[in-house]
């Protein structure tokens, strides 16, 4: 799925390739250039009678190729190949999409692509129907690279990345289909994906899913044959995903800083809270330890929000009841929707009781929830006087509203914050940020605030100024990777070439300037790393001097 609020779940985002709430207006059709002339539409019809036609073409498409995939006797890859080009230039409008019967030669390498569409620039690789997009196989090899197997999807990644004519390209083996781009970096995939399959076959309830397809991949949006590689319409819309993902990561920071807010008021002034209160009178716990807590506590909520949206908690073998159990009835996830629900902003508990039981099951690990021991952040010690607290549903609900969806104020519109695809920027704008706020505590008056802020007090003692802490942008670490990194895993590759893996693991990095901060607690790894990390790995940003 896009989000768990689309209704598509034949569409699938990885990666940055797409910020998820610009992409549901395309799907929609409220993005830009969707209008009937964006798509070169014939005056006097509309866009819906273009999409119902080639709907009604894809379907007789599929119903011919569908009993060929179980026949032995004609070749998988022609039998797709013949599908997939019928499909993509009756019913996308790629009506200059040509077969290739030679691979690219780009310098001393050569790449089997299988065909090319708008001029050349938008390159298809098709793979045959029983092989999957991300299975090696000999016939996508690259000549030239000392690899002899690829996948169909590693094929098209490497094209993009060394072809300076193509940014875009589309994947596919007839049941699924890939839209991917030029990458920076090969590290983590990016790509649109469309269960065609899926749609094709139930016709009768996936026509709105076939709609959003065309609507997002047909030809008009590659572009021309004239035009540059840059000049087109899913450039176009990554822009405006940049440019929306720099408000996000604003509104992020913002949300982040409420909810310090609305935490640190709402557990002073709960009236179970008589022992927080009186240890805070007392000095045994100064507000900078009470803020240190809290810190520690939103750490613990953005750790598990990118863990749970990316699948990682629970290791392969937690039992399906397990997961359910977690799922319905301790997660932060089933929070976010709850928490935009004004009714269930009411001054009961039970919601953090719940969230209490979580961290504590993964302090210690609990097999009825199928949750791992992490400790680390979330070890007893970390937030003992806020674990042994109360807080409303109101308080904890209004904090995760916050730190769970943006409010675009160009846009008018609110939308959920994609923790599942949020990088190492996003969350080192967030880090610095906090390390920036200076706490103020008025037990009398039960009020908690930060200097300059919420009040006209100074700010010059703040963690960041006297650590020095700042925070590494990513495009200057992949340079230093390429500079640094890379040179020292040829060489250790080379010297091992039949041992590649343990070549890599005799690797040890250091880097000096990823110093341990009391400040900031050590993220637990992830529940399924079973080998040491070095500080790279490491899930919290980094501590670096400034360049």
């Amino acid at each position: 799925k896009l989000t768990d609020t689309t209704p598509f779940d034949t569409l699938r985002l990885e990666g940055t390739l797409f910020v998820p709430e610009l992409l549901e207006r395309a799907a929609s059709g409220d993005a830009t250039a969707q209008k009937e002339a964006d798509y070169a539409i014939p005056r006097g019809l509309k866009i819906h009678d273009e999409y119902g036609r080639a709907f009604r073409i894809a379907t007789a498409s599929w119903q011919a190729f569908v009993p060929q995939l179980a026949r032995t006797d004609l070749d998988p890859l022609t039998t797709t190949q013949t599908f997939v080009l019928g499909f993509l230039r009756q019913c996308l409008d790629y009506v200059d999409i040509t077969p290739l019967l030679a691979p690219i030669e780009l310098g001393d390498r050569a790449f089997p692509i299988s065909a090319q569409a708008i001029g050349g620039r938008l390159p298809v690789i098709i793979a045959p129907h029983n092989l999957g997009l991300d299975d090696p196989d000999q016939r996508f090899a690259i000549l030239g690279s000392g690899t002899r197997r690829k996948s169909a999807h590693q094929l098209a990644q490497e094209f993009l990345n060394a072809d300076r004519n193509s940014l875009w390209a589309i994947v596919t083996n007839g049941k699924t289909l890939r839209l991917l781009r030029d990458a920076d970096t090969l590290t983590r995939p990016n790509f649109l994906e469309f269960d065609l399959e899926t749609i094709l076959r139930d016709e009768q309830q996936r026509y709105a899913d076939f709609a959003a397809l065309w609507r997002m991949l047909h030809a008009s949006r590659a572009g021309t044959a004239t035009s540059s590689a840059g000049d087109c319409i899913w450039e176009k819309w990554k822009s405006e995903g940049h440019a929306q993902g720099l408000r996000i990561r604003d509104g992020l920071r913002d949300g982040v800083q409420e909810a310090l807010l609305i935490l640190g008021t709402g557990f002073i002034t709960h009236r179970e809270n008589d022992s927080l209160r009186q240890r805070l009178h007392d000095g045994a716990l100064t507000k900078e330890d009470y803020f240190q807590q809290l810190l520690r506590l939103i750490y613990r909520c953005l750790f598990l929000f990118c863990s749970e949206e990316r699948d990682l908690l629970h290791p392969q073998d937690a039992s399906n009841s397990a997961r359910l159990a977690y799922a319905t009835g301790y997660s932060l996830r089933r929070l976010r929707t709850r928490s935009l629900r004004q009714s269930a902003h009411d001054p009961h508990g039970d919601l953090w009781q719940s969230v209490r039981i979580t961290f504590s099951s993964f302090a210690t690990g609990q097999p009825r929830l199928g949750l791992p021991a992490l400790g680390g952040l979330f070890a007893q010690a970390q937030c003992s006087d806020l674990d042994s607290a109360s807080l409303t549903n109101r308080d904890l609900l209004s904090a995760m509203k916050h730190l769970r969806w943006f409010f675009d104020k160009k846009t008018g519109q609110r939308g959920a914050i994609d923790y599942r695809n949020m990088g190492p920027e996003e969350l080192g704008s967030v880090y610095e940020s906090l390390l920036e706020l200076v706490p103020q505590l008025d037990l009398p008056a039960r009020s908690f605030g930060f200097a300059g802020i919420t009040d006209s007090a100074s700010t010059s003692g703040n963690a960041r100024k006297t650590t020095g802490s700042y925070y590494t942008p990513d495009s200057l670490v992949q340079e230093l990777i390429k500079s640094a990194l890379d040179p020292v895993i040829a060489d250790r590759i080379a010297a091992q070439p039949d041992r590649p893996i343990d070549a890599l693991l005799s690797i040890t990095v250091c880097d000096p300037s990823c110093r341990r901060s009391r400040q900031a607690p050590r993220f637990p790894q992830s529940p399924h790393s079973h080998r040491q990390q070095s500080p790279r790995h490491h899930p919290r940003p980094h501590r670096r001097r400034s360049p």
